[in-house]
C-alpha cells in the first residue's frame, strides 16, 4: 500500500485567523477497522484516521477536530493571537503525519480547546484519543496519564453538561475509563447507571453488561 493512495487534500479555513491551508484526510473507503477495544480504540488495516484527525493551522496554530465548532468570539480571538500566536513558529502539518505528529496535533488541540474553554467533554475526547496514540506506540505511562485526564474531563461533563444526552455513551466511558484504571468499585457504578437507565441505547447497554462481565472473569476464577 502506498499512504498517498488513501490520503487526499482538505482545503481549510482557520476560524481564527481566516488563513487557508490544506490538509490530509484519510478517505473513507480505506478506514478499516481490525478491531476496537472497550474504550473505542481502534486498530486498522491500512492508515490509522486519528493522526488526520486534528487541523492545525501553520500560520497560527489554532488546532481543532472537524466534528467540533469552536466558540471564537473576538475577545477570545484578540486574547489567542496576543498570548499564543506572538510565541508561534510557523510549521506545516498539511503531509503525511508521523505518529508523533499526530500527538502534537492532539496536543494542540488540547491546548486550544481549553483556551478557548469548549465543553469538558470536546476535551476528554481529545485527551482519549491522544491515549490511543500513546496505546498504539507502547507507552503506558503516558497512555495511562490521558485516560486519567480523559476521565476526568468526561466526569466533569456527566456533572455539570446538560448536553450530553442520555444514550448513555459518556457514562459508559466514565466506567470504562475507571476500569481501565483499576477503580473496579467506581466502574461497576457507572456500568450499573448505563445498564439501569431506559434512554441508554442497546449497544452502550450491551457493553456495560460485557465491561462488567470481563471484570468478574478473574475473581471468579480466584474463586
Amino acid at each position: 500500500m502506498i499512504l498517498t493512495d488513501v490520503l487526499y487534500d482538505r482545503k481549510i479555513t482557520c476560524p481564527l485567523c481566516s488563513h487557508v491551508y490544506v490538509t490530509k484526510k484519510v478517505l473513507s473507503k480505506a478506514v478499516k477497522a481490525q478491531s476496537v477495544e472497550g474504550d473505542f480504540y481502534a486498530t486498522y488495516r491500512q492508515v490509522n484516521p486519528n493522526y488526520y484527525t486534528i487541523n492545525v493551522c501553520g500560520m497560527c496554530g489554532f488546532s481543532y477536530m472537524d466534528k467540533t465548532k469552536p466558540r471564537i468570539n473576538s475577545y477570545k480571538r484578540e486574547r489567542y493571537r496576543q498570548k499564543v500566536v506572538t510565541r508561534w513558529m510557523p510549521r506545516d502539518f498539511g503531509n503525511v503525519r508521523s505518529i508523533e505528529e499526530a500527538m502534537t496535533s492532539f496536543k494542540l488541540a488540547v491546548f486550544c480547546a481549553q483556551f478557548m474553554e469548549e465543553p469538558a467533554k470536546t476535551v476528554g475526547g481529545l485527551c482519549l484519543q491522544l491515549a490511543w496514540l500513546y496505546r498504539e506506540q507502547g507507552d503506558a505511562v503516558q497512555e495511562e496519564r490521558f485516560l486519567r485526564h480523559a476521565l476526568d474531563f468526561y466526569f466533569n461533563a456527566y456533572e455539570h453538561d446538560r448536553t450530553i444526552g442520555a444514550d448513555g455513551r459518556i457514562t459508559y466511558l466514565i466506567g470504562e475509563l475507571h476500569r481501565r484504571l483499576n477503580q473496579q468499585k467506581e466502574a461497576i457504578y457507572f456500568f450499573n447507571q448505563v445498564i439501569q437507565d431506559k434512554q441508554s441505547l442497546p449497544k452502550y447497554a450491551k457493553l456495560a453488561r460485557d465491561q462488567w462481565t470481563l471484570m468478574r472473569e478473574p475473581q471468579q476464577m480466584s474463586g
